[in-house]
Parts: C-alpha cells; structure tokens; sequence
C-alpha cells in the first residue's frame, strides 16, 4: 500500500524507498552514530511527500560541530565508501566553518550528492530544533517542520520552490498548524504570495 499521510508530527511514507531516500537514510544512520543533531530540508522534503520532480542535491542541516568531530565524520564517511566530489572530505571543517557546505556522496557518484551545511540563520535552527520525523520503509529520518519549509519555499520564489510550496500545501493542508504556518509566513514577508497559494 503506497500512500503519504501527516500523522502526530511524522510524516508517514507508504513506498518503496527511492535513491535519494536510501542516501538520506544512509547518512542520517552516521551522523546518529556519532551524534550529530541534524535535519533534511527543502526540495528533497517535497519530494519525500511524493512531489515528482528531480534534483542533484539532498539539503541536510548539522548542529556546530568543532574540528574532531569534523574529521570523525570525515574518516567514518571515508571508511563506508562517500566521498566530497567538489572538496576533499578532509576540508569538512574547514568548508562548514567558512558558512559553505561540502557535498558527500557514495565514491564515484557526483549525482544525487549530499549537501552538508552548518545551520545559519534563525529559520535553519527553527528547522532543527522544530524538527519532525519522516518515517520510509520503517526508517526513520528528521525533517524540517513543513509549516516552516511552505513558507521558506515562497520566500525563495523560483518556479520550482512555489510549486514545491503548492505541493506540501495542498497535500497537508487539513493536517497543517496555521498558526506556525502564518507565523513563518510573517517572519519571512511573504503573507502575498501566501495569499496567492491559498487562493489557488
């Protein structure tokens, strides 16, 4: 049985886990092991609910993480077979203390990567302390809350961020907080094309 459904904070995903959930899963099992607080957001989280579209990159968000445990992750990564097509993984920390995110992906593999990014401003630690919980295949992955990644899509404005606005919103529209949802809607200025979404 196939299906998509908010449930008590866990977005619950009846399908066969896709390349990009396998990686999600993969990546999101390391971090756990060492203990790094983290959270998957934005376009692969439409995608997750079912959006059919393509992309290159899966946006995870890390806690600060000092230098050994950068070169932990790096030496771990490494050892179960990934690798930073752009930068040598052994730049982790130098990359995520400069504000820049390093890819990671299975060695040999430019596409789908991870992208790896140190939370930077109040909406990316909303997105990891407000986290819920995406639930594959019996897998269990963090996500960012979707009240906040309908309105942080509207503010990034390209075509394909408002029609992965769209997407979540008119998937979980009866199972949303419109109170958080107008809140971040607030935060982020962008209550006209919310407007516009609901009128849709």
């Amino acid at each position: 049985m196939s299906g998509i459904e908010l449930r008590d904070n866990t977005l619950v995903v009846r399908r066969e886990p896709n390349q990009l959930d396998e990686l999600a899963i993969a990546f999101s099992e390391l971090l756990d092991q060492i203990g790094i607080t983290h959270v998957y957001i934005t376009g692969y989280v439409s995608i997750l609910a079912g959006r059919a579209r393509s992309t290159e990159a899966v946006d995870v968000l890390i806690e600060p993480i000092d230098e050994s445990t950068a070169e932990e992750l790096a030496t771990m990564l490494e050892t179960e077979g990934y690798w930073g097509p752009v930068m040598p993984l052994t730049s982790m920390y130098e990359m995520l203390a400069n504000g820049d995110p390093i890819w990671v992906a299975p060695t040999g593999q430019v596409t789908p990567h991870l992208e790896l990014k140190i939370v930077g401003d109040e909406f990316d630690r909303a997105s990891l302390s407000h986290a819920i919980t995406a639930q594959i295949d019996g897998k269990s992955i963090p996500i960012g809350p979707l009240e906040l990644q309908i309105a942080y899509k509207l503010s990034l404005g390209a075509q394909k961020d408002i029609e992965d606005a769209v997407h979540l919103y008119t998937l979980f529209e009866e199972t949303l907080s419109g109170s958080r949802l107008e809140t971040w809607v607030h935060r982020l200025d962008v209550d006209a094309e919310y407007d516009r979404l609901r009128d849709a």
